[in-house]
């Protein structure tokens, strides 16, 4: 399943979890040599026994996160389970967010390259092969052209498919592969589809806020993330490569 992820976007998001990792190694240290001397006037086995503690834990969390950076660059899966892999994201990305901030990089950026690391980790678990209705695709609500009069997010098959926007495109993409899609106007409706459909993967199709956010409540459904373009800024009038949902379809489709 070669979805064809971005290889240097994700650089980004793995480099500030690798620093991330650092500090938090160098603060859990620094706080064991604080409580060491009280530990050991409490016991001496009890000190030796928390120092084995910390060298295991620092041996499991560098080994994991080697696999899981082994796992997205190359998008094969070492012995890595979904659960594993998520935890590791969704645990690390408020500490690049703050790495970020201090660094003065922007959120996009990172938001953006966090998408890169989870498709790349959705690549790597290639095995699963899914059925048509298993599948769901989720548009937001400003890939409808602003001038039109027929609402979508009620039902996408009002599209007149006037070709003023991608809606067009994506309903006969939907037909083509019989796959369900629904367009979402905010996170409630999205939440309300996916319980709906109940499908066992999403591909959504977002900005980098709105598809980091939806990529952390759906879990553990996997989802494939498609940022949007915004060529007259954000929730007006945007598009999406429909190739490359059509390309992610083809892999996973049974």
């Amino acid at each position: 399943m070669d979805f064809n992820v971005n290889t240097k976007g994700k650089g980004l998001f793995l480099g500030l979890s690798s620093v991330g990792l650092l500090l938090m190694m160098i603060v859990t240290t620094l706080l064991w040599w604080f409580i060491s001397p009280r530990l050991h006037e409490i016991s001496i086995v009890l000190a030796k026994l928390s120092l084995t503690a910390l060298r295991a834990f620092y041996i499991l969390l560098i080994f994991g996160t080697t696999l899981v950076f082994l796992t997205s660059y190359l998008e094969k899966n070492f012995l890595i389970a979904r659960f594993t892999i998520r935890m590791f994201i969704r645990i690390l990305f408020p500490v690049t967010i703050l790495l970020g901030k201090i660094l003065h990089i922007p959120k996009d950026t990172i938001r953006e390259s966090y998408v890169h690391v989870n498709n790349s980790f959705i690549n790597a678990m290639k095995s699963v092969k899914l059925l048509p209705k298993e599948i769901l695709i989720l548009l937001p609500h400003c890939l409808q052209n602003t001038d039109c009069a027929y609402r979508i997010s009620v039902d996408i098959t009002n599209c007149i498919r006037c070709n003023k926007c991608d809606i067009a495109d994506l309903c006969k993409l939907s037909e083509e592969y019989e796959i369900p899609i629904a367009v979402a106007t905010g996170g409630t409706l999205a939440r309300r589809i996916i319980v709906k459909n109940r499908p066992k993967f999403i591909i959504a199709v977002a900005c980098q806020r709105d598809l980091v956010s939806g990529l952390q409540e759906v879990f553990p459904i996997p989802v494939y993330g498609v940022l949007n373009d915004r060529p007259e800024g954000p929730c007006v009038n945007t598009r999406v490569a429909t190739k490359r949902i059509e390309y992610a379809l083809k892999n996973i489709l049974k």
